[in-house]
């Protein structure tokens, strides 16, 4: 009871100080900044805090050690950098885009200072929820799958597959139909109390525009107005899970150019295909690699299947064979 009342009170201080607390992929997000891309948060505390710090007039140059190591480098696929990560063993995580600005997250994964560089708000914090903080909640103890997800009456339903596979199209689906929307390419995970627990992410969808074309085609309207639109994507304010839900399903979608228009479903044994599907790969330590075969294991317990999907298979079609697919036994 202790440690309830002590986040209650932190939470009555923080709101005295003018500070906002969002929790998010398990991370309790405490921060002085109007984020954008955070509100509409509703899950409960969960007692790992972490301090968000945006300053608009810093730069990475002033403060980055010239020694760190590069551990990623994201290209676009004309060749040009979508993101990079460095690390150095006593700064943190250096974590930037030319298209987003700057972050720089602590080794423990608790505090994170941005630096927006004058790039807009939906740039920079289309990176903080993209990348910078599931890093953090993975440097906390949880782990992230490539994946969005939707809770049902069956559990978290979580939905992975290469880019442009029809991941968010099928989770917005899915809402419509009556499911609550739980998180949007990555899925925070932790085993609690036996328990495979997903985490609310942040309550954005990120929408690209051939998939908002092919919505508006088949008139199935957007959850909301756009918050944002850019050269990629549109992004979507979600009503958001208020809380984490045990996983009950992993379904990989695969497009496939001769299937059949009906969703074939296979049962996934091969243990690379869990692995290629969990988020961030620049963290290669022991420990963290036995925490990932760890996951994989349990995740295995649950059904796991792929879904074979032919070009001629729309998303209404695609929801009603998945939830009539959750609704049998595994």
């Amino acid at each position: 009871m202790g440690g309830l009342a002590d986040l209650r009170s932190a939470a009555e201080r923080s709101a005295r100080e003018g500070a906002v607390r969002a929790t998010v992929f398990g991370l309790d997000v405490q921060t002085r900044a109007p984020v954008q891309l955070l509100r509409g948060a509703r899950a409960a505390a969960t007692g790992r805090a972490l301090e968000l710090i945006v300053d608009e007039h810093e730069t990475r140059v002033k403060h980055w050690p010239d020694s760190a190591e590069l551990v990623c480098d994201q290209r676009e696929v004309d060749g040009s950098v979508s993101f990079r990560i460095e690390h150095d063993a006593r700064a943190g995580y250096l974590i930037e885009g030319p298209a987003y600005g700057a972050s720089v997250l602590e080794l423990d994964g608790r505090r994170v200072r941005c630096m927006p560089e004058g790039r807009a708000d939906q740039s920079w914090q289309r990176l903080l929820i993209a990348q910078v903080l599931p890093f953090a909640a993975i440097l906390q103890g949880l782990e992230a799958l490539h994946a969005s997800a939707v809770v049902t009456k069956s559990g978290a339903i979580a939905l992975s597959g290469p880019s442009r596979a029809g991941k968010t199209t099928l989770a917005l689906e899915l809402c419509r139909r009556g499911a609550r929307f739980l998180a949007d390419d990555v899925l925070a995970l932790e085993c609690s109390g036996g328990q495979l627990l997903g985490h609310p992410g942040s309550p954005v969808a990120g929408l690209a525009h051939a998939e908002a074309q092919r919505l508006e085609s088949a008139r199935t309207p957007l959850a909301a107005e756009p918050l944002a639109v850019n050269a990629r994507e549109q992004l979507v304010a979600m009503r958001a899970a208020r809380g984490p839900a045990p996983l009950a399903a992993l379904f990989f979608l695969e497009r496939r150019g001769d299937a059949a228009a009906a969703p074939r479903f296979e049962v996934v044994t091969e243990p690379r295909t869990l692995l290629a599907a969990t988020f961030n790969t620049v963290l290669t330590e022991p420990a963290r690699l036995r925490a990932l075969l760890e996951l994989c294991a349990v995740i295995s317990t649950r059904r796991v299947e792929r879904v074979v999907i032919g070009p001629r298979t729309g998303v209404e079609q695609l929801a009603a064979a998945i939830e009539h697919r959750i609704g049998r036994p595994a």
